[in-house]
């Protein structure tokens, strides 16, 4: 087992690995209702690094050692490999290139329960990405727990199954300081909404409502598209929405994302490999 660090550094540490295991406890939740949750982990792989090195030690230790610690409380675990972002799409906005993991539990309570009494104790009796946790520089995590269903649908058109996966977009933003909530969802809801949803090829389009109050990214975007040349033609160049009262160009804030299709390639509940 190495070393700890100092506190600071344990506990960035600690909170990457709760990010990927399923999340740091949630310490508060909105006053309305949550069912079942799912906890969305954006992966970024950075520079330098091959993804083959991260399927190695994510799938090989880091998922089935989080698979037993939690398997009592997961509904499903479930990861997907994300399209390669072209350059194109990257030089206009900011989208992650690695993994997304979806994990579900049948409620907020569910999830909270896994955060005590980790059989494996705190992050050093997890195996480490190759390079160990000290300054780890394999990944960056980040996450939103957030419930199964969308909080609002815009967009909701039939996606059969077909010969080439559906592309969707998954976006996590914050608002900008000075603007509540309540008026970041009102702007949203009755003005950006109404125009996205307008935009050539989108086949579905939620928005998804953080259920913990500790969330880095509070709302996540989630738009569907037959493919990336759909994608790209509704949104390169960038479509001229109304900006919201803090001004700016879309997407207006504090936004990371990620392109992946809507089928995992790996099941780790199923012990299943799949075509994605």
């Amino acid at each position: 087992m190495p070393k700890a660090g100092p506190a600071s550094a344990l506990s960035r540490r600690s909170a990457l690995a709760l990010a990927l295991a399923g999340g740091a406890a949630a310490i508060a939740s909105p006053a309305w209702a949550v069912g079942a949750v799912k906890h969305y982990i954006l992966v970024e792989l950075l520079p330098g690094y091959d993804q083959l090195i991260l399927d190695r030690w994510y799938m090989t230790f880091h998922s089935q050692q989080v698979r037993r610690a939690f398997k009592a409380w997961q509904r499903n675990y479930i990861s997907f490999r994300a399209y390669l972002p072209p350059a194109e799409a990257t030089a206009r906005y900011p989208i992650q290139y690695g993994r997304m993991t979806e994990i579900q539990f049948d409620s907020l309570a569910d999830f909270r329960e896994t955060r005590p009494h980790n059989i494996y104790g705190g992050l050093e009796s997890f195996t480490p990405p190759p390079g160990g946790w000290q300054d780890q520089k394999l990944f960056k995590a980040v996450t939103a727990t957030i419930p199964v269903n969308p909080n609002e649908l815009f967009v909701s058109l039939d996606t059969p199954p077909k010969e080439i996966p559906y592309f969707r977009w998954i976006i996590f933003f914050k608002y900008p300081k000075g603007m509540t909530e309540e008026a970041g969802d009102a702007w949203y809801r009755n003005v950006h909404a109404e125009e996205m949803a307008k935009v050539p090829g989108l086949k579905r389009y939620g928005l998804y409502k953080a259920v913990t109050e500790t969330a880095p990214y509070p709302r996540v975007a989630e738009l569907w598209f037959d493919d990336y040349a759909s994608w790209k033609k509704a949104f390169l160049p960038a479509p001229k929405f109304t900006p919201p009262p803090s001004g700016g160009a879309f997407p207006f804030f504090e936004t990371i994302s990620m392109f992946v299709g809507e089928n995992p390639d790996v099941d780790f509940v199923n012990d299943k490999r799949s075509i994605p």
